[in-house]
């Protein structure tokens, strides 16, 4: 177990100790982190940044971006959330529209809104994924934004993990619950 740390012990202190970076300012309080970020302890925001949390620390609001040929998988993914070892609350909009269409204005806007109350998003990534300009637009958002990201593989799918995720580290599950907990736990960690 970790030392206990104070609520008043600056992030630089913790990021030097344990040689992580929180993506923060390094003046900040761990205190004012660990409650922006929905962790009760030091020890569980390291190990949901390390990849080893089992369960959620607090319900999440996460956002999901997907290619909409994928709906019914996601559907099973939303169905996920009523099982009670998961803790989240899926906050979506899908978009059939072209991103450079005339009603792209008011649909980022909605969807902006969406990504703006979520905590993490999290990209189900499915066969083409990759190559839709939505899903980029919404990782780059949540990421304006200084939202936590991760991607979830869907279940039999081989398609590319989409550049925004894979450029900036972030976790991607396998179609697993315990793997899905320790991927949303870890981008809620490392918001930046």
């Amino acid at each position: 177990m970790f030392q206990r740390k104070r609520s008043d012990t600056l992030v630089s202190t913790v990021e030097q100790t344990y040689g992580i970076n929180l993506n923060t300012r390094a003046d900040a309080l761990l205190g004012n982190l660990l409650q922006d970020r929905g962790f009760d302890s030091l020890s569980q925001l390291l190990d949901a940044y390390h990849g080893r949390a089992t369960a959620h620390a607090r319900k999440r609001k996460v956002f999901l971006s997907f290619h909409i040929e994928d709906l019914s998988q996601v559907n099973g993914f939303r169905l996920m959330a009523q099982n009670p070892n998961l803790s989240f609350e899926v906050n979506e909009t899908s978009s059939r529209t072209p991103v450079q269409s005339e009603r792209s204005t008011y649909i980022r806007q909605a969807i902006s809104q969406k990504i703006y109350n979520a905590s993490v998003l999290v990209c189900l990534i499915g066969n083409g994924t990759a190559w839709r300009d939505w899903v980029d637009w919404e990782i780059e958002t949540a990421v304006q934004y200084r939202k936590g990201i991760c991607g979830v593989r869907l279940k039999d799918s081989r398609g590319r993990t989409p550049e925004a995720l894979a450029a900036r580290g972030a976790p991607v599950a396998k179609w697993d619950m315990s793997a899905i907990i320790a991927s949303i736990e870890c981008a809620a960690a490392r918001r930046s």
